[in-house]
């Protein structure tokens, strides 16, 4: 019995630290390597909306969110290099509809960073624009998710971060999971215009 709970230990320790090896986290798939079953919401979508913004020549872009008065997204990206988006309610709704419809979602971007409700503001650094990495390889800058002030770095250190590896792991579905229906409600802009 002894034997037999050692050799699972064992196993399990080594599930992990492949898991969480450098060399496999940062090589994205659908199916997550750190959690397998878990599939990776926005790699696909921000490969989409780079291409769409690419095609259209557009470096940034925003959106009402449709299920939500006064929620509102937005994106500026850097071809190759990175998506900065942000999600937060914005207290005076129609001022903010003129500029998505007007087509001017750098300044919907600004406003969203500066004069949105601080505690309903999600914002992510997406470097290499290519959905947000689990652990950052080592000589890259890592994913980040700030949310009400409060920012979570995804470079695999959650100890430095007074974290859990539960609770990383649970930051980071949550940031990926909400930074997928970003970039969808923007995919959706950049095709209505």
């Amino acid at each position: 019995m002894r034997g037999e709970c050692s050799r699972w230990l064992v196993a399990s320790m080594v599930t992990v630290v492949i898991g969480l090896c450098p060399s496999l986290a940062s090589a994205q798939s659908p199916e997550s390597s750190w959690h397998p079953g878990y599939e990776i919401r926005s790699a696909a979508l921000a490969a989409e909306l780079a291409q769409l913004l690419d095609d259209a020549g557009l470096g940034a872009i925003g959106a009402k969110d449709t299920d939500t008065e006064e929620r509102y997204v937005a994106a500026l990206y850097f071809p190759g290099r990175q998506f900065l988006a942000i999600s937060a309610d914005y207290e005076v709704p129609q001022l903010i509809d003129v500029k998505v419809i007007s087509g001017n979602y750098r300044d919907v971007y600004v406003d969203l960073s500066s004069a949105s409700v601080l505690e309903t503001r999600l914002f992510i650094t997406d470097y290499g624009a290519d959905g947000l990495q689990y652990q950052s390889p080592p000589e890259s800058a890592a994913d980040r998710a700030t949310r009400g002030g409060q920012e979570v770095s995804f470079d695999g250190d959650w100890e430095r971060q007074q974290m859990s590896e539960a609770d990383y792991g649970t930051a980071y579905v949550a940031a990926d999971r909400e930074f997928a229906a970003i970039l969808s409600l923007l995919i959706a802009q950049v095709k209505e215009s």
